[in-house]
C-alpha cells in the first residue's frame, strides 16, 4: 500500500536471490580501493564486511556461495523487519 503509486504494477520487493544478484553486480562494478563496506544490518539476508579493493574477491565469493546455498541466508524471522 505504501508504494502503490510507484508505477502501474506497484512496488515489487526483490527476492533474496535478486538481492544477492544486485549486490554482486554492485561489487563487481564499483572501483574503490580503501572503502569500508558493510552489509551486516539485521535486515540483510547475508552479512558482509570487508574493505573494497582488498576484500572484493572474497565478498563476491561469499555472495556466490550464498546464491548456490553453500552459505545460509538469514531467515525472514531474524531479519529484524
Amino acid at each position: 500500500e505504501r508504494f502503490a503509486d510507484v508505477g502501474p504494477e506497484g512496488f515489487q520487493e526483490l527476492s533474496p536471490l535478486e538481492v544477492l544478484e544486485e549486490m554482486s553486480v554492485f561489487l563487481e562494478e564499483v572501483q574503490l580501493k580503501r572503502t569500508i563496506f558493510r552489509s551486516d544490518h539485521a535486515s540483510n539476508y547475508l552479512g558482509l564486511k570487508g574493505v573494497l579493493g582488498r576484500d572484493k574477491a572474497r565478498l563476491l565469493e561469499e555472495i556466490a556461495a550464498a546464491m548456490t546455498g553453500d552459505i545460509a541466508l538469514r531467515p525472514e524471522w531474524a531479519r529484524g523487519l
